[in-house]
């Protein structure tokens, strides 16, 4: 049994923790509005905890399949699908990150958090740039890429470097503000920024052209759909962090000069995620009416571009209070508990009934 899990332990795992951190930081958003709301502060608490726990439960299962099932790693890595989640593994460290700096403050002293935050950065953004490369080559190298292959999973390497800023601007603001460091980890997470926007740009035209020339996916990966909302929803919260962390760096910028122009380009970004919200709500039932769909790992794919658009909300309220800002935070943040929580109970009973690792 062990065994199997080890073998079978597939790269998407991590994108339960992907969700159960984004859940984490939209529901410490939410109790923050709530004026301090206790009982939620608790709760998001305690999602930060699971997802570190889940972390640490995968990662050595994950590490040695490297080492003991290679051939079985090599499969993966060359699937054009299932190759596309090993940066959730990355992604991961970085979402962590990010659930450290905004929860971690109500339990502990912020400048107790400096190292571990920064250390998930480093290691998140190493693992990114290794599995972006690694994904591109495998991908210009196949010969086998069709069109029926093209799925919204293929967002996942372009966002895995949308991210990285994020977590970047986060550590300027707080810790390096007037720093080499600040300065450094500010170059690194513009880098990132402009290698995700691009893919996201280019990878997207082809998906999309996928979508509308192709036939729509099966069932089992059509919630890689929801995964569209992601780049968007990234992006805006990029854009407001960095605001802070741009009178942070010695690179002659004001952060009151581009501010209008930071507002205005994070409610477009907003403004598509919104859109692709409710194409996604369409596509869902569609699928139900039509073709069924059935409980398959991949519904986990729902989860963090939820949280992403949940967090996106609450952040761009931060600097233009709209009330709709808010009731998007809160609408979508307890419809991805209520999501979660199916998600979860489902894959419970996949590993209880031992079909969570088998091969496919």
């Amino acid at each position: 049994m062990m065994a199997n899990a080890i073998r079978y332990f597939g790269p998407q795992w991590f994108g339960t923790v992907m969700g159960t951190g984004a859940l984490a930081i939209s529901l410490a958003l939410v109790s923050e509005r709530w004026d301090s709301n206790r009982p939620l502060e608790v709760v998001s608490q305690i999602f930060l905890f699971l997802t570190i726990t889940m972390f640490a439960l995968y990662i050595a299962p994950w590490t040695i399949r490297f080492f003991k099932y290679p051939a079985e790693v090599k499969q993966d890595l060359n699937h054009l699908i299932k190759g596309q989640f090993f940066p959730t593994m990355p992604i991961s460290l970085i979402v962590i990150g990010i659930a450290l700096a905004k929860i971690g403050p109500t339990m502990w002293s912020v400048s107790s958090l400096r190292v571990p935050i920064l250390t998930l950065f480093i290691a998140g953004t190493i693992g990114i740039f290794i599995f972006g490369f690694i994904l591109v080559t495998v991908m210009y190298r196949s010969r086998t890429v069709e069109l029926g292959h093209g799925v919204y999973a293929w967002y996942i390497p372009p966002v895995s470097h949308l991210i990285i800023p994020v977590l970047g601007f986060i550590l300027i603001a707080r810790y390096y503000s007037g720093t080499f460091m600040g300065d450094a980890v500010f170059v690194v997470s513009m880098a990132a920024w402009g290698i995700g926007f691009f893919l996201f740009l280019f990878v997207g035209s082809i998906v999309y052209h996928r979508y509308a020339y192709g036939n729509l996916p099966l069932p089992r990966v059509a919630p890689t759909f929801m995964i569209g909302i992601a780049p968007t929803a990234i992006m805006t919260v990029a854009l407001v962090k960095l605001v802070p962390a741009i009178n942070g760096v010695s690179f002659g910028l004001d952060s009151a000069q581009v501010l209008p122009v930071i507002k205005l380009f994070a409610l477009a970004m907003w403004g598509f995620s919104v859109w692709w919200f409710i194409l996604t709500a369409i596509l869902f039932f569609y699928y139900l009416k039509t073709m069924g769909h059935p409980f398959v790992f991949a519904w986990w794919a729902y989860t963090f571009p939820l949280g992403a658009f949940a967090i996106s909300a609450g952040s761009i309220g931060s600097i233009m209070d709209f009330p709709a800002f808010w009731y998007n935070l809160y609408i979508v943040n307890f419809l991805l508990l209520f999501v979660w929580i199916i998600i979860a109970c489902l894959t419970i009973r996949l590993v209880w009934q031992g079909k969570a690792f088998m091969p496919e």
